[in-house]
């Protein structure tokens, strides 16, 4: 197995592609620390890894405060000495990005600031915070591995507002570590990826699904163990 021994951090895993990321990185023989909010949905994922011979802990932090992050890098060192990958995973966005009443993507002028913090905060101060508190660690180590999870609607100009704004903002962040850290050994990577059958998606009106699909050339959703893959390899 290609991770023997390696400690993994893998964010946003309780569920979709966090999840899918987690399960790969463990069945290459990576010990991966479940992270996210929800503890339910963590113990879920180890449950799925320790089913099929992996090793994995669940561990409950809010992402979005710079101490609980610190917290995070903390624990894993005491237990394990050690991080040799990071996904920054985590993020995505509320129903609320539509409006309810016309299904549309919400104009910039129409944005609340507290809806546009919320979204800046959840997909690019995350990702930020943990590359922030964790690089050190892995500088010290002079090696490491960073994969963030950005979008095609950082890539292009879209109707998506505040998550395209900081998912375009994951691209040159991690172009920017990238350059920083290569002196230490470390690589940093996106994964870009198009509309993926997770729970994001759910709240989608079937005409709008529709839609989404037909601009889609495979003809269907992406899934979240397609993304896994890409994080992994």
């Amino acid at each position: 197995m290609k991770l023997q021994g390696k400690i993994a951090i893998v964010t946003g895993a309780g569920k979709g592609i966090g999840r899918e990321a987690a399960l790969a990185i463990a069945a290459e023989g990576a010990t991966v620390a479940a992270v996210a909010r929800t503890r339910s949905d963590l113990d879920e994922t180890v449950r799925l890894i320790e089913d099929n011979g992996g090793l994995a802990v669940a561990l409950s932090h809010d992402l979005t405060v710079g101490s609980e992050v610190e917290a995070l890098a903390a624990e894993v060192m005491e237990k394990y000495g050690r991080i040799d990958i990071l996904v920054n995973n985590a993020g995505g966005y509320p129903s609320e990005i539509y409006k309810n009443i016309e299904h549309q993507a919400i104009k910039l002028w129409e944005w609340s600031e507290d809806q546009w913090d919320q979204i800046i905060k959840t997909n690019l101060r995350i990702p930020f915070l943990c590359m922030n508190k964790i690089l050190p660690v892995m500088i010290q180590q002079r090696s490491g591995k960073i994969v963030s999870v950005s979008s095609r609607m950082g890539r292009i100009a879209s109707q998506m507002g505040a998550y395209a704004v900081a998912k375009g903002g994951i691209i040159t962040m991690t172009k920017t570590a990238a350059i920083q850290a290569q002196e230490y050994g470390i690589q940093v990577n996106a994964v870009a990826c198009g509309a993926i059958d997770t729970e994001m998606n759910q709240f989608l009106e079937e005409d709008e699904l529709i839609d989404l699909i037909d601009g889609i050339p495979a003809g269907r959703l992406g899934k979240a163990e397609e993304v896994a893959d890409l994080v992994y390899h």
